[in-house]
């Protein structure tokens, strides 16, 4: 064609995009990451080209998981870990059907993502760690501790005084998937604080004294929460910091 095409290649792109007859006709891969052939297989063409072309016009049709088997059979995990990180910062929140299968796809794609991009893999796999502490989080309140553990082993929002600045510094190379998740975990975290030190509340004889060293260190841990929040260089949406702020109330005093 005029682009210089062959235009076998782009009459058997176009069958395949009307059809959708992916696995008969571009093949499938198994558990171990290894393709199949299809039907493709039987002619001398660019399978890859090919491949990536469908892939190519299913992300631009919004077909995320199509997007995502396709490029797979490609062997292209730049692009599947790219349209992932985007599905699962979107999909965070949602405690539903739609959190849970992007969650499973990530799963499942995950131990075939080792040669992708670093920086790629390593958003990948924090938001995976994000949809277990959320996970926990909607688990009870005895997986309140549990999931604050996950927060704080993740290194991105403070829970000590002197770690502030430098979460600040580290919330600055955040990948935008990344930080459009940050309000809504600064709220479970805060609401986890807030469950946790009416808890500890409870179980002591004094709620300002000694005697009640876990409330008060609750509360140490909420200001430091509440300081992040604010220092951050993010726009967060309107009602966060009035949603934190009535969180914070309880353990202000």
């Amino acid at each position: 064609n005029e682009e210089g095409e062959d235009m076998f290649t782009v009459c058997i792109a176009e069958l395949i995009q009307e059809s959708k007859e992916y696995q008969t006709l571009l093949g499938t891969l198994d558990s171990s990451g290894r393709k199949t052939k299809g039907a493709i297989d039987r002619f001398n063409v660019n399978h890859s080209q090919i491949i990536s072309t469908v892939a190519e016009a299913s992300e631009k049709r919004g077909c995320w998981e199509e997007a995502v088997t396709l490029y797979e059979l490609a062997y292209n995990y730049d692009k599947v870990l790219e349209i992932l990180n985007e599905e699962l910062s979107r999909k965070l929140m949602p405690n539903d059907k739609a959190h849970e299968h992007v969650n499973e796809i990530a799963i499942n794609v995950e131990p075939r993502t080792t040669n992708a991009n670093t920086i790629l893999r390593k958003q990948f796999l924090l938001l995976l760690d994000l949809y277990k502490f959320h996970k926990l989080y909607h688990s009870g309140n005895d997986k309140l501790e549990e999931a604050l553990n996950v927060i704080s082993r993740l290194q991105i929002i403070p829970l000590q005084q002197e770690t502030i600045n430098h979460r600040v510094q580290a919330f600055k190379s955040f990948s935008d998937e990344l930080r459009r998740c940050i309000p809504d975990i600064l709220i479970m975290v805060m609401s986890i604080l807030n469950k946790l030190y009416k808890n500890a509340s409870k179980s002591g004889s004094s709620l300002y004294g000694a005697q009640n060293k876990q409330a008060q260190k609750i509360r140490d841990q909420a200001r430091v929460v509440m300081r992040f929040a604010g220092m951050l260089p993010y726009s967060m949406p309107g009602d966060t910091h009035a949603q934190l702020s009535m969180l914070d109330a309880p353990m202000r005093y």
